[in-house]
């Protein structure tokens, strides 16, 4: 959007920066430990009951940094986390014979809790892994007796990111162990490499970055059941794609993409959101890969927009 945006209009200047969801959240409440304020906090994840809690009109009283500061919370599109490997290598073969994965064998995969934390926490392990070896040590072959018995190799966001956060809260369901060893990196880039380097490796990152390199990586179908393998799981495996990523049927993994607006500066920064939410806006939007919204929910940031600034 900036891009565009000041292409259209140069006498705009807007920066953007990376750094997080925790990154966005604190800087547009001015929480200097995250870094200097900004207009507009980015996040992929919604706000912590810890950071400040947003009201039905999408209003948020910062509790960190600069509590005087009111921000509007924004929703500006959909994105479904993709599950992904190297297109063709063992692991993309393997899941996609398997017909998918579900939540729960995601969380077997990427936790790093033990077996008895996992059965205590309502996994049913015979199911999950019906092919354990039982050495101790996590092989696609423990999953399906067709999957070769190589070790699984993770590669996934790190702790700042959203992406991470939403991740381990709806897959992991914030088990104190966390997530096993692997590569972390806040770049997507890094992340790609990884798994293009390592055919039994596996990670996720959001839908836009998956279409980007669809070429290269597989996406699994993933199912929305929290205790037993895909075989087993009456909910059906659903792969990510714009339709189900918008219609929430790719569950646990779809989610809201947001913009928060500091109240302060809504004269300054409305003709870029009213630009933004426009048809050019949307079609950016699916250029690079994210899920515009549906009607109803353009609608009320539409109005939250219009309740705010110049036009209030």
């Amino acid at each position: 959007w900036a891009e565009d945006y000041q292409a259209i209009c140069g006498d705009t200047s807007i920066t953007v920066e990376s750094g997080g969801s925790g990154a966005g959240a604190g800087r547009v409440c001015a929480n200097s430990a995250k870094g200097t304020p900004v207009d507009i906090g980015d996040m992929s994840r919604d706000w912590k009951s810890t950071e400040g809690t947003v009201d039905a009109n999408g209003q948020l009283n910062c509790l960190v940094g600069d509590t005087s500061i009111t921000v509007t919370q924004l929703v500006v599109a959909v994105d479904g986390l993709s599950v992904v490997s190297k297109k063709g290598g063992a692991a993309d073969v393997c899941m996609q014979n398997m017909g998918g994965m579900t939540a729960a064998q995601l969380r077997w995969v990427f936790s790093a809790e033990t077996d008895a934390e996992l059965t205590t926490a309502g996994l049913d392990l015979s199911s999950v892994v019906p092919e354990d070896d039982g050495d101790g040590i996590k092989e696609w072959s423990d999953l399906s007796a067709n999957c070769n018995a190589d070790a699984i190799v993770l590669a996934y966001p790190d702790a700042d990111s959203g992406t991470y956060e939403y991740f381990y809260e709806e897959i992991l369901h914030e088990a104190a162990a966390g997530f096993g060893s692997g590569t972390q990196s806040a770049d997507d880039n890094v992340l790609v490499n990884a798994l293009l380097a390592d055919e039994n490796a596996i990670g996720y990152f959001g839908y836009a970055y998956y279409q980007e390199n669809m070429a290269t990586l597989g996406a699994v179908a993933v199912s929305n059941n929290h205790t037993h393998g895909v075989a087993d799981a009456p909910e059906d495996a659903v792969a990510p794609t714009p339709q189900t990523v918008r219609d929430g049927s790719y569950a646990p993994l779809s989610r809201p993409l947001f913009m928060n607006v500091n109240n302060a500066v809504w004269d300054d920064v409305t003709p870029f959101l009213l630009w933004a939410f426009s048809g050019d806006g949307s079609a950016v939007i699916s250029e690079v890969g994210y899920v515009p919204l549906d009607d109803a929910t353009y609608q009320e940031m539409i109005r939250r927009i219009l309740a705010q600034g110049v036009y209030a």
